[in-house]
């Protein structure tokens, strides 16, 4: 069985591989990790407490999810670069873009997961009614959610912001994620909650990509510092200056304080339940 499990990973090279181009250098690979014979079986099946991994030595980040996800990935890692200076730090992207429920059988997803001992697993790509009118199942999610937990890694539910000019999907998506954490205890990042604030604060600040949809290089920086807190449990007013993301000092400093204060209203992770 274990040497079948070896050589599905070695087929699937793009599933248990690098998301893409590393600042940190070549990552190693899911496959890599397989051949090594760390990979492990997971069953999926039972709910474990939810795991602390900020303090861990090293950073190793599996994103899952669709293009939103895939935009997160690279602004993410030379976020924790920066912020955790001389910590190894690798931040992947499982292949086949898609919902939750797409990968649960789609050959490639769980054995990225196995291969590699992940610290965290960002979820993202549950699906919502954009009309509000259609309620759509949350078990992909839980099954997700599980075998993280299973794994050792610590889940993070990625809620998405809303789209340009929406007021009601960043408390929507909230409260749909903390409902599958009220299920199956995970950790939530409120991204929408915090996309909210700084649009009140400054309405004239470009977060969305044309499509009104996709974050703009500014939206991925609000939404990966986000993430930053939630995986390292620092707050992002320790960060150095973020002049090399080509942000000014004003919006950076709107949302880091946006990030700081929505984290604590609605803190991310009840470790150990």
């Amino acid at each position: 069985m274990k040497k079948l499990f070896l050589i599905t990973c070695a087929i699937y090279l793009a599933g248990c591989g690098g998301g893409g181009d590393s600042s940190s250098g070549d990552p190693v690979t899911g496959a890599d990790s397989c051949a090594t014979g760390s990979g492990s079986a997971l069953t999926f099946a039972e709910s474990l407490p939810l795991a602390d991994n900020s303090d861990a030595s090293a950073y190793k980040v599996l994103l899952m999810g669709n293009s939103h996800a895939a935009g997160l990935r690279p602004t993410l890692e030379r976020l924790l670069i920066l912020g955790q200076p001389g910590k190894p730090v690798d931040v992947q992207l499982a292949p086949n873009p898609g919902f939750l429920e797409e990968r649960v059988n789609d050959g490639v997803s769980e054995q990225m997961l196995e291969c590699e001992q992940w610290t965290h697993v960002i979820l993202q790509g549950q699906k919502y009614s954009t009309t509000n009118s259609v309620s759509y199942p949350t078990t992909a999610a839980e099954y997700w959610i599980r075998g993280s937990k299973e794994l050792g890694a610590t889940p993070i539910m990625f809620p998405e912001h809303p789209r340009k000019d929406n007021d009601w999907e960043g408390q929507t998506l909230w409260d749909l994620h903390t409902g599958i954490a009220a299920r199956e205890n995970t950790c939530v990042a409120p991204v929408g909650l915090v996309w909210d604030e700084v649009i009140f604060r400054d309405p004239a600040l470009a977060l969305h990509q044309p499509d009104g949809n996709h974050a703009s290089a500014a939206g991925s920086i609000l939404t990966a510092l986000d993430f930053y807190q939630v995986i390292t449990g620092q707050a992002v007013e320790s960060l150095p200056n973020l002049a090399t993301f080509d942000i000014d000092s004003a919006t950076e400093q709107i949302m880091r304080e946006s990030v700081s204060s929505l984290l604590f209203l609605f803190p991310p992770c009840i470790f150990g339940e």
